[in-house]
């Protein structure tokens, strides 16, 4: 399953004024997550994603994304097992003029799709023969 939010972020915040955006997903593991910025940002707007007080991405705490015309993309496995089921989004744009727009696209693999490959992989794997 494929996720996306397209955030605004109004000119002349800061962290103490970020814009927080909650991401609603299901139970599953995240395989992907791409935070999209696009030209014009200028390294001026600055973003990361939370699970709860815990932050996801990017993975040490303290540190943010930005960039300007570019795609960050996280490719690793996260969990999303307890409910309520979503992140959160915070971000901020110091930019004395214009708004921007921040694309974020997760990548979902619900938990019943997990199993289920799994149990494919394994008997793919009981098929194999050992080389002679």
């Amino acid at each position: 399953m494929l996720y996306t939010w397209n955030v605004l972020l109004p000119n002349s915040r800061t962290i103490a004024t970020q814009t927080k955006q909650v991401m609603h997903l299901e139970r599953g593991t995240i395989t992907r997550c791409d935070t999209v910025f696009p030209v014009g940002c200028c390294g001026l707007v600055f973003c990361h994603i939370n699970n709860a007080l815990h932050q996801v991405y990017p993975k040490n705490p303290g540190i943010t994304f930005r960039g300007n015309g570019e795609t960050i993309m996280s490719v690793d496995e996260y969990e999303i097992r307890d409910e309520p089921f979503q992140l959160e989004f915070y971000g901020w744009n110091t930019d004395d003029t214009y708004d921007h727009v921040i694309t974020v696209r997760i990548q979902l693999v619900p938990k019943r799709e997990i199993v289920r490959l799994a149990i494919a992989e394994i008997m793919r794997l009981g098929k194999l023969t050992k080389p002679t």
